[in-house]
């Protein structure tokens, strides 16, 4: 019988190696392989999104965090999910990932604090442009789309304000113009709200919130289509400075 995604979520799965109801927490640097090839293969493996048990370094996480990203995928009926330390290297990464110099995004001027920031300041030393769009109007963000939009970048329900936009227009406009589209789920969560779903390429949580027991914990969860991993996937993994990098003073 297959279980329902709040029975799922109630019930990972379980460590046979010591019958524990929740995996060990592996921390770890090198992983060991028995041979070169079994490393190339296993490398193969990540490389096509195929299941893993670990990954080849602790950098880019650990059969505990595997765990996790498998109950987040599933829960947020995603492609795959990238964890980061902060929520707010998970906005980062999206960002950084999939925009270059020249390209402008357009921001809803209801998302969180740090998100604001580092749209108007980080992105600007990168030669990002961000522009921002009145969450209860959605002509203001149509006429806001110019040839140089790279990324629609959303905050539903508004962050401390509670806005309410209509998301698939939203969509409709990303998806006609080509644009990347980019929804902060946080305080929808994944188990009411599934941005995929829906239509759009990326849905984040801050992880410091409902997941972990609201600020027991810090974390991000960005969860992504098929569209846009493999270019999520080579940020993610080479790009060891990241952390450093979004947590900077700014």
């Amino acid at each position: 019988m297959k279980k329902s995604i709040k029975t799922f979520l109630k019930h990972p799965t379980k460590d046979s190696s010591n019958r524990s109801a929740n995996p060990a927490v592996i921390r770890a640097s090198t992983i060991l392989f028995n041979t070169m090839q079994e490393l190339y293969d296993h490398e193969k493996k990540i490389k096509k999104h195929q299941s893993v048990s670990h990954y080849s370094y602790g950098r880019y996480g650990s059969s505990t965090t595997i765990e996790l990203e498998n109950m987040l995928k599933e829960l947020e009926q995603a492609y795959h999910v990238f964890l980061t330390g902060t929520g707010f290297g998970g906005v980062a990464l999206a960002i950084m990932s999939l925009c270059r110099p020249g390209d402008e995004i357009l921001v809803s001027d209801n998302v969180y604090g740090p998100t604001k920031e580092i749209s108007q300041k980080l992105l600007k030393e990168f030669n990002i442009t961000a522009r921002f769009y009145n969450p209860d109007s959605f002509e203001d963000l149509k006429r806001k789309v110019s040839k140089n939009t790279k990324m629609i970048l959303v905050e539903n329900p508004g962050s401390n304000t509670f806005e309410f936009q209509d998301l698939s227009k939203i969509i409709r406009l990303a998806k006609k113009k080509k644009i990347f589209s980019f929804l902060d789920n946080t305080w929808g969560t994944p188990l009411y709200l599934k941005p995929l779903k829906l239509g759009f390429d990326m849905s984040f949580s801050s992880a410091t919130k409902y997941f972990s027991g609201h600020s027991d914990a810090m974390g991000g969860s960005l969860a992504v289509n098929k569209k846009v991993f493999k270019q999520i996937m080579f940020f993610f993994i080479n790009s060891p400075d990241i952390e450093c990098l979004l947590m900077r003073p700014i």
